[in-house]
């Protein structure tokens, strides 16, 4: 601890240094004061990974590398899920990305549908999942983790959860997953083609094809046996598909929605999201006017089915089921999880 203590008084004084050079301007001191704090927070960190198992000598290599990012805060202040219109956002599903979908089953379909049907989940929403996070692998991913991860754990906002990434991030290398210079991500932080969290890496990620490693970096099995378990992790139901798109009754976005509590009781992994509202039985929203997007019947199978409705005024709306809150466990937005399921339908042919 005296080693630790004397690291700590060693970062604020340089950081102090670094203040009385600035020129005395508010925004030179906060600066100053921040990367400070930062160097004091990495300093502290490192005692707490020690803690935990993680090898000095893995520590050390990595740490002194480590520079903030503050580009990373305003992109976590502003994703697309949360700013962009459904229609915008839904452009995502283009024909150039379902084209690569279908070429990726014509090419490493037998592969494809092996690994995810191990897991018990359809082919098409694995491949549809990947193709939304990394254009099927094919999105170069080049921020340093390490950076990305530091930044939004010593960022308020969210502070802990990524602190605990940065932990699992560590775990990774110390243990030989990947080596340190494989740590690249997108600027949240996820890493390899199916985009997962350090943390989601060493709970789910599998060595589908059996040679001694988990690699997420390389699109083949491990990636779909991966985004698979994931799936299977969270109570997929291979038996059911995502939901449908659908059309409203006159005034339907005003007299349709109603809380969650006045309905059905949903699924466990659908009850954390009060925001989808009612669940009801399609017989149900049948009477409630509510028709497939062509304007026929609902199908009659008794599944349960909540409704999203899209942007205002479009009387465009998606009855979903449950596993749709499947995919919300992968990324807690609508948008994201309908250009999942959208994409998958198109992959497979699949026309309302």
């Amino acid at each position: 601890m005296k080693a630790i203590r004397s690291t700590l008084f060693a970062l604020s004084t340089l950081a102090a240094a670094m203040v009385s050079a600035q020129e005395d301007t508010p925004d030179a001191v906060t600066d100053a004061d921040n990367n400070a704090a930062f160097q004091t927070w990495l300093g502290e960190f490192r005692a707490d990974a020690l803690e935990r198992g993680i090898r000095a000598e893995t520590l050390d290599a990595i740490l002194p590398t480590i520079e903030q990012q503050r580009r990373v805060i305003q992109a976590d202040r502003n994703q697309a899920e949360f700013v962009q219109t459904y229609a915008n956002y839904l452009e995502r599903v283009s024909e150039r990305r379902i084209q690569m979908g279908q070429e990726l089953f014509d090419r490493d379909g037998d592969m494809i549908n092996a690994a995810a049907s191990a897991h018990g989940v359809q082919a098409r929403f694995v491949a549809a999942i990947v193709g939304m996070e990394s254009n099927y692998g094919t999105f170069p991913i080049t921020e340093p983790l390490f950076n990305v991860i530091a930044t939004l754990a010593f960022d308020a906002r969210r502070g802990d959860q990524f602190r605990n990434e940065l932990f699992a991030a560590f775990e990774i290398v110390d243990k030989g997953y990947a080596t340190a210079d494989e740590m690249k991500s997108s600027w949240a932080g996820a890493i390899g083609a199916p985009q997962f969290m350090p943390g989601s890496y060493l709970r789910l990620a599998v060595d589908e094809d059996g040679d001694g490693r988990r690699d997420l970096w390389q699109m083949g099995p491990d990636v779909i046996g991966s985004v698979a378990n994931y799936l299977k992790s969270t109570g997929w139901k291979d038996d059911q598909t995502w939901g449908r798109v659908v059309s409203l009754p006159p005034g339907g976005e005003q007299s349709l929605p109603a809380p969650q509590n006045t309905g059905l009781s949903p699924d466990a992994t659908c009850r954390r999201y009060t925001s989808m509202g009612v669940w009801r039985e399609l017989s149900d929203w049948q009477e409630l006017g509510v028709r497939k997007a062509d304007g026929s019947d609902l199908p009659t199978r008794p599944l349960a089915a909540a409704l999203i409705i899209g942007d205002e005024g479009d009387d465009k709306g998606y009855l979903v089921y449950r596993n749709f809150c499947s995919l919300l466990r992968y990324n807690p937005s609508f948008k994201y999880a309908l250009g999942v399921s959208l994409l998958s339908d198109a992959i497979a042919g699949i026309e309302e």
